[in-house]
């Protein structure tokens, strides 16, 4: 099962958890905005999914589909562990 260990190597995984907490989005537009390169947006993704964190749907109203991603009940709890993390770094 991976854990806290595997979470670390992979770039940018802690940032689109957080990132996701604020609300679901669609791969496309993570690629196009987030400053994470697309090779490892892909991996974090595919990580999230292993660990279960995120869930991702086909959004069939659009052609071509395109995946919307949401947190699981799982990934909220994380990401909101996180961000509290997060707020107490910045505070100092």
């Amino acid at each position: 099962m991976p854990n806290l260990k595997d979470m670390e190597r992979q770039s940018g995984l802690l940032r689109l958890l957080l990132y996701l907490l604020e609300g679901d989005s669609y791969v496309v537009k993570l690629l196009h905005y987030h400053d994470i390169p697309n090779n490892q947006l892909m991996r974090s993704i595919n990580q999230l999914l292993k660990l279960e964190l995120i869930v991702s749907k086909p959004d069939t109203s659009t052609f071509p589909q395109r995946k919307m991603l949401s947190l699981t009940e799982k990934g909220k709890k994380v990401a909101r562990k996180l961000r509290e993390i997060n707020d107490m770094l910045k505070q100092g």
